[in-house]
């Protein structure tokens, strides 16, 4: 089953499904032959000295301990690569392995080879090289492969592969150091002989076995080691997709007794499997989107993503669900939780002590496992498009991809990188159910959509927003020259009971109007609420859900908020205090003015005051466009959301281009590329809140990682991180160089 939605999802469907199984079965047959030698072995049976049970085990130990001293505590070289020269540097094995009913042999040694994303020199940086060597592990490698469990492994090759009844001669046990490097040379020159010869289908192939070999890994070595049956669970997950009767619960719960726009019937109703909707804030998009799914997603999962940055490291934890039913689906399980596994050492055969991308790797996998068990997954568009170039998380939620319909909202707020990658993807995913949406596309990335999905000779059915509901008058712009005024007005709207959303564009500014609002408003009783990204996770969700609340009560309201306002934030000013941004960034402030309209009442346009914002982060050359923007807009009168697209459409905007994609592109290499521009923080954990996660932890009788995605803050990029100390995948981020306030955030301490 899963085998058939693969290559439908890839728009390969004319590939035989008996190649695809016999490839990955080939692929995952041979990925770890490569453990069987000296070095790893010595590596995965080393353990505490305080845990031998007798004097022999102490004995056994400490010879153990002096051989992994004797090579400075590292292998010579990976597993996984050996695993790819015994498979074809070794003439028998490789004429026997190339008797595999109906299976690739290259392209399995390729999935073999890049399971641990760790294939194609340093991290992918040393160009000509399929791996190195590490130097001090000395000149001489035994592989065992006269071992009888190797020989008990070739055997499984005729029981479960029907390879050839007589078995392969093995070699040689010892490996000399130049026999390993002129392996690897031999191996990158047919490496690179055969992907020159590659087209685009292969390319997808490819690309589609190797994540599959490494999907099944990750459930192989998790799944056992939890006591669970690896075939039976699998089947029980690929189960958990949508019905109708789940879709529909979704629009209802939403639209409560109301039925849907004409509008979003026409989202639902849509003919083409590629899907673009062009409406402004508060048409109720997100309950188009569903109605959509009603039509795309029956019997497959369904990704919804946002391209919100802050909480980036969370994957699938970033966002709570809103209604009942949107939790239950969020949280579906097929009745295990691996999380206990995944950060003990029961699963943990891939991690390298010397290896700090292994912390990594398990968080990777304990968020892989949430979205196999979900039928419905809302997260950031990292956790989708982050395939695209190899990253970890998505790539270890193949199979959940891979039987998915996508929603990719709030596109315009993506960089120039991360577009890109969606380019990729609508290439690459040629079968899948996918939705655009946003208020503000820009000329240049429609064009680029219409291309790429022209290049399949399909169309894109562009669907614009309700012209009853953009045409209406809700703005009126004020470009200012400073902020003197601002506080006055800020005063009489407050005094008059109304809301007000300002909205600045650092984490630092936001802090000191904030300050600033205190003092003012003393007098007037009203307690300015603060939210931007730099809160532990936990915080900011309460952050989040406090600022939401009381827009929607009775009474005064001050917020002062970062970027995080333009998305996924549903709430609606009486007056919006703004810095000057890039075009897009200022229609989706816009679009949180005047946003929820009063039922049969006469609307009156809302004002929203434009200062000036003159630091050069962290918009650079792109804030011009947001004068450019008011440049058109004014002189003031009433403006309509629709005015504001039909500003937009008049700048001047370069048509995009897809990336290079690690994942499609790179054939044999298998390391993680970046998805997005470069940008400005990290995610930590503060070194105050280690020793109260481990309470947590242990209080709630969960593993520490689990609960440290609660207590991760982003702070901004520190370059002494590289020296802090680890724990799990997050950076230590001592004291003295980071201050927290519940209230404020965290602030970084001069140096």
């Amino acid at each position: 089953m899963l085998g058939s939605a693969i290559l439908s999802q890839l728009g390969l469907r004319h590939i035989p499904l008996d190649r695809f199984i016999s490839t990955v079965k080939l692929g995952a047959y041979l990925h770890d032959w490569g453990k069987a030698n000296q070095h790893f072995q010595i590596m995965v049976r080393l353990k505490d000295p305080k845990t031998c049970k007798d004097h022999q085990d102490r004995q056994t130990q400490e010879y153990l301990r002096r051989q992994w001293l004797a090579i400075n505590e590292r292998q010579m070289l990976r597993h996984e690569v050996l695993s790819g020269i015994l498979a074809t540097q070794v003439p028998d094995f490789r004429n026997w392995l190339e008797t595999a009913p109906g299976a690739d042999f290259k392209t399995a040694v390729w999935a073999a080879m890049g399971h641990h994303l760790k294939l194609g020199g340093s991290k992918g940086k040393a160009i000509g090289k399929i791996a190195e060597l590490v130097d001090g592990t000395g000149t001489l490698l035994l592989i065992h492969t006269g071992h009888p469990n190797f020989k008990a492994l070739l055997q499984m090759g005729v029981d479960r592969l029907s390879l050839g009844h007589s078995l392969p001669e093995a070699p040689g046990e010892e490996w000399q150091r130049q026999q390993l490097e002129c392996a690897l040379e031999r191996l990158l020159m047919e490496f690179v002989d055969i992907e020159e010869s590659m087209n685009e289908h292969d390319r997808r192939f490819t690309a589609a076995v190797k994540a599959t070999v490494l999907a099944a890994d990750v459930a192989g070595s998790a799944l056992p080691a939890a006591g669970h049956p690896v075939e039976t669970w699998l089947q029980k997950v690929l189960n958990l997709v949508l019905s109708a009767d789940d879709i529909d619960g979704l629009v209802q719960q939403r639209l409560g007794e109301n039925a849907l726009r004409p509008f979003q019937r026409k989202v639902a109703e849509a003919q083409c499997r590629v899907t673009l909707v062009k409406a402004g804030c508060g048409t109720g998009k997100t309950v188009a989107a569903y109605a959509w799914a009603g039509k795309y997603a029956v019997g497959r999962k369904l990704f919804f993503g946002y391209p919100t940055t802050g909480t980036a490291s969370q994957g699938y934890l970033d966002y709570a669900a809103t209604t009942e039913i949107e939790s239950t689906l969020m949280h579906s399980r097929a009745g295990i939780d691996l999380s206990e596994v995944l950060f003990s050492g029961e699963a943990s055969h891939h991690k390298d002590p010397a290896d700090p991308e292994d912390a990594e790797q398990v968080d990777a996998r304990l968020a892989s496992f949430r979205a196999w068990q979900a039928k419905l997954i809302v997260c950031t568009v990292d956790s989708v498009l982050g395939l695209i170039q190899n990253n970890r998380k998505p790539l270890y939620s193949w199979p959940a991809l891979c039987q998915s319909a996508f929603v990719f909202d709030e596109v315009h707020a993506y960089d120039s990188q991360l577009f890109g990658a969606l380019l990729r993807f609508l290439d690459t995913f040629q079968g899948a159910p996918i939705l655009l949406m946003s208020a503000s596309f820009s000329p240049g990335q429609l064009q680029a959509i219409e291309q790429t999905v022209a290049r399949l000779d399909e169309f894109v059915q562009i669907i614009e927003g309700p012209t009853e509901l953009e045409k209406i008058e809700r703005y009126t712009l004020h470009r200012l020259t400073d902020t003197v005024d601002v506080w006055d007005q800020v005063k009489a709207a407050l005094l008059r009971q109304e809301r007000v959303l300002w909205v600045t564009n650092t984490v630092k500014d936001c802090v000191r109007v904030y300050s600033e609002a205190g003092q003012r408003l003393q007098e007037l009783n009203v307690e300015p609420l603060i939210y931007h990204s730099r809160y532990r996770y936990v915080d900011r969700v309460e952050k989040h859900k406090e600022v939401v609340e009381r827009f929607r009560s009775d009474g005064p309201v001050l917020a002062i908020t970062t970027q995080v306002c333009e998305m996924s934030l549903d709430l609606s000013a009486h007056l919006l205090v703004t810095a000057l941004a890039p075009a897009a960034a200022l229609i989706q402030r816009l679009g949180r003015l005047n946003r929820h309209l009063p039922e049969g009442k006469l609307v009156q346009p809302k004002p929203a005051l434009i200062y000036p914002w003159t630091a050069s982060q962290p918009y650079g050359e792109e804030l011009p466009s947001g004068d450019a923007l008011l440049d058109l807009l004014l002189p003031q009168r009433p403006l309509s959301q629709r005015d504001l697209a039909e500003a937009a459409a008049q700048l001047p905007t370069q048509t995009p281009t897809a990336v290079y994609s690690h994942w499609v592109e790179g054939n044999w290499r298998a390391f993680p590329g970046p998805l997005r521009e470069a940008g400005y923080t990290i995610t930590v954990l503060l070194e105050e809140d280690v020793p109260k996660i481990w309470a947590a932890a242990r209080r709630k009788s969960q593993p520490f990682g689990q609960e440290a995605q609660r207590w991760a803050v982003p702070i901004p990029l520190d370059p002494s991180y590289v020296q802090w100390e680890r724990t799990g995948v997050y950076p230590i981020a001592p004291a003295a160089r980071v201050t927290y306030d519940r209230a404020t955030g965290a602030m970084p301490c001069k140096a």
